[in-house]
């Protein structure tokens, strides 16, 4: 399952879904809440969508070409937050990839203000709090997945950063691989921005992503082999 980033939409996932289509997978891609063709009027940058990522695993668990053991999320920005906060709660999702998540959205949000006016975040903070706010209509406090990405273990999770994000600072990856428990993977790309490094190499971005996902859902029972014996 693959999640979009923040006023894009399923749309912004349609080529990597082409190649893991191509490479055998079954993909699900779909627009969050205020994207796309559903429905709402406002983004809360990962809080609400994260129900929209569980209530998407939940809609594969009923598909028959679905393995439900073996449901692998990848999200990007927007959407990796989201996927860490839905794998923390929902057991369901079997291995995670996030692509520039942020670790708190207020320390990212201070960093955008700073980038947008100018002018220093402190003393600003209570100014850049109130911009937060406004941006995502939710108390910024509540969007933390570096206080729950521990939680996945130890179901394995890929992070995934570039240096040049102008967006979500590069030192977000480390302080949530840092907080992650094995088996856990960084992947910090120098030349990437933000949701950059699939531009830079396609191929070799796939390869990798492919590759992580293959192994960290090869180690799992299918839901064949896992049920119990009649008889």
């Amino acid at each position: 399952m693959l999640c979009h980033g923040i006023w894009t939409g399923r749309r912004e996932c349609l080529p990597l879904a082409l190649r893991f289509s191509a490479a055998g997978y079954n993909v699900l891609c779909f627009d969050f809440r205020a994207h796309g063709n559903s429905a709402g009027r406002f983004t809360s940058v990962g809080h609400l969508e994260t129900n929209d990522v569980i209530g998407a695993v939940q809609y594969l668990k009923q598909r028959s070409e679905v393995d439900p053991a073996r449901i692998g999320v990848m999200g990007f920005s927007m959407g990796a937050a989201a996927t860490i906060q839905a794998a923390a709660r929902c057991p369901d999702i079997a291995a995670v990839v996030a692509d520039s998540a942020y670790a708190s959205f207020l320390d990212a949000a201070k960093y955008s203000f700073h980038l947008v006016t100018r002018v220093p975040h402190f003393p600003m903070a209570p100014l850049a709090m109130r911009w937060a706010k406004w941006i995502v209509h939710v108390d910024a406090n509540q969007l933390r997945p570096i206080d729950v990405i521990g939680r996945i273990a130890p179901r394995p999770i890929m992070l995934m950063h570039g240096v040049l994000d102008e967006i979500v600072p590069v030192r977000h990856v480390h302080t949530l691989f840092q907080a992650a428990e094995e088996p856990k993977e960084l992947w910090v790309v120098p030349d990437a921005h933000h949701v950059g490094a699939r531009d830079i190499d396609p191929e070799g971005y796939f390869r990798r992503v492919e590759g992580f996902l293959k192994h960290s859902l090869a180690r799992i029972p299918t839901a064949a082999s896992a049920a119990p014996p009649t008889g």
